[in-house]
């Protein structure tokens, strides 16, 4: 197995100066295309003008993350290398982007929502259904603190609520290799873990927005995109919770993805017979969603969820030894007054 790596990441309270000596040390290359919404821009701006000030730079609003349109940009695009600055879905676009054409990419996030940042999944759009599709890691991740700071708390809740997840998805994983269906790996399976429990532990300065907090949240997601990586799946990080998760996708839910991940971990800790009441508190010290309610998802939408939720994908987890009903899916959802 090949196994990619940034070979440099860069994460300070200002990171000012230091941006484009960053990137040249990867000799990515002359030129770059620039991935980033407009409404972004005045936030961007001095990451904008510095890398300008040394590259060749194209500048694109990607206006989708639908998969063709991706495609295209990438057929299209005559530069050495992409940047994506932004959130999830503008570094999920960047990191396709590359992929499809071959090409190196430099992560800026701009919030820490989820742990794509190094992942070498990203999720798109593909006839209005989303899908998890193969992508490529950075060459380099940029993270200026001073920034992220200044985010919404609920995309750093989400970020906190996409580890919590890791401790069901490790657990069915676990579940996986005691059927016979796949090989746990203590190392790759600890390192999910300990971003997690990283993160749980300094939930408090995190809701604050300390610096030390930020990137307490900020390692943990990239150790957790390294788990990955060094599995070439995301199995390390996603089991029974996300399938539930892109159940509620399928039902149109507009919830982030570490807000929904989040609450199914309530749902599946329960039924791997877990302590899922302790998730539940962990979930209200970050301020994350705990019912259906509060994701605004209709009970009858969260009920069929859970029963589809075995036959989203191909990955055995605690919902293949269960055959879930309309009538027991309720009585669960009841159980842990997610409902």
């Amino acid at each position: 197995m090949l196994i990619a790596m940034p070979y440099k990441i860069l994460v300070d309270k200002n990171v000012k100066g230091r941006i484009s000596s960053t990137i040249e040390s990867t000799k990515a290359g002359k030129s770059c295309s620039i991935l980033c919404s407009k409404n972004l821009h005045s936030v961007a701006k001095q990451a904008i003008n510095e890398i300008s000030s040394s590259f060749d730079v194209e500048l694109i609003d990607p206006i989708s993350s639908e998969k063709n349109y991706i495609k295209n940009i990438a057929d299209r695009s005559k530069t050495d290398f992409f940047v994506g600055i932004g959130g999830g879905k503008t570094i999920d676009i960047a990191k396709y982007a590359a992929h499809a054409s071959e090409k190196p990419w430099v992560a800026f996030p701009t919030i820490l929502s989820h742990d794509g940042v190094v992942s070498s999944r990203a999720v798109l759009e593909d006839n209005g259904s989303k899908i998890s599709v193969d992508a490529r890691e950075p060459v380099a991740i940029i993270a200026d603190l001073s920034i992220i700071k200044k985010s919404d708390y609920k995309y750093l809740s989400a970020g906190l609520g996409d580890l919590i997840s890791n401790f069901s998805a490790v657990e069915d994983w676990k579940i996986a290799d005691k059927a016979g269906k796949e090989k746990y790996h203590e190392i790759i399976g600890r390192l999910s873990l300990i971003s997690a429990e990283a993160v749980t532990a300094h939930i408090p300065e995190i809701r604050k927005k300390d610096y030390h907090g930020l990137e307490i949240l900020f390692w943990s997601l990239v150790s957790a995109g390294f788990a990955m990586n060094l599995y070439g799946s995301s199995r390390p990080c996603s089991g029974s919770e996300h399938n539930i998760s892109h159940a509620l996708d399928h039902k149109d839910s507009t919830s982030l993805h570490g807000q929904q991940v989040a609450l199914a971990t309530i749902i599946s800790t329960y039924l791997q017979k877990g302590d899922w009441q302790k998730i539940r508190n962990l979930l209200v010290q970050a301020s994350l969603p705990i019912t259906a309610k509060d994701l605004g998802i209709e009970k009858n939408k969260i009920i069929e969820a859970l029963v589809d939720a075995r036959n989203i994908r191909k990955r055995y987890t605690i919902l293949n030894k269960l055959n879930l009903t309309k009538t027991s899916a309720e009585k669960v959802l009841k159980k842990v007054k997610v409902i």
